[in-house]
């Protein structure tokens, strides 16, 4: 009986071992490449998501009061970060929808004349006020730039940025 060449069976393992580290290597770089290609198309429909629940409530707000051009129908934020803050799209339109909200129930169908003999009580409601979890972090409207009215629409530009709050400590003794 012959025993079979141990070079044989050596090259061939070595050939198999390294397909298979080749597949592995392959499949890594294009799931890789799918997640980042996911990741943008996720931000992207989020805000496409914001955009289109932007644009029903100034639909509906347009139409409420379509026929009063005495009284503010609109209202668009603008939002600018503040030092040593960075916003990604996502977070800025979380806090557009936020500050828009606080804002709305309290400016949306108030006369024109109201608002221009007493624009200060707007920006104090918005000055200081902190935005708890908007995408696991926590910011607060640093100081209102701009509050401008056009015809029927009220324009404010924010500064925001990142607000770290001083936990409060518990001491039993104290308690």
């Amino acid at each position: 009986m012959k025993a079979p060449a141990s070079g044989s069976s050596g090259g061939f393992l070595r050939a198999a071992g390294l397909l298979i580290a080749g597949m592995v290597i392959g499949a890594a770089l294009f799931l890789s490449a799918y997640n980042q290609r996911l990741n943008m198309m996720i931000e992207q429909n989020r805000e496409l998501l914001s955009a289109k629940v932007d644009l029903e409530v100034k639909i509906a707000d347009l139409t409420k009061t379509k026929n009063q051009q005495t009284t503010i129908n609109l209202l668009n934020i603008y939002i600018e970060p503040g030092e040593h803050t960075t916003l990604d799209k996502v977070t800025e339109s979380e806090l557009k929808r936020r500050i828009h909200g606080d804002l709305k129930k309290i400016v949306v169908g108030r006369k024109i004349s109201d608002f221009a003999a007493m624009p200060d009580v707007y920006e104090q409601i918005l000055t200081e006020k902190p935005y708890v979890g908007v995408m696991d972090k926590d910011y607060i409207v640093q100081a209102v730039k701009w509050i401008v009215l056009t015809q029927t629409e009220l324009k404010v530009w924010v500064t925001v940025k990142e607000w770290r709050r001083i936990p409060l400590s518990y001491s039993p003794a104290a308690g």
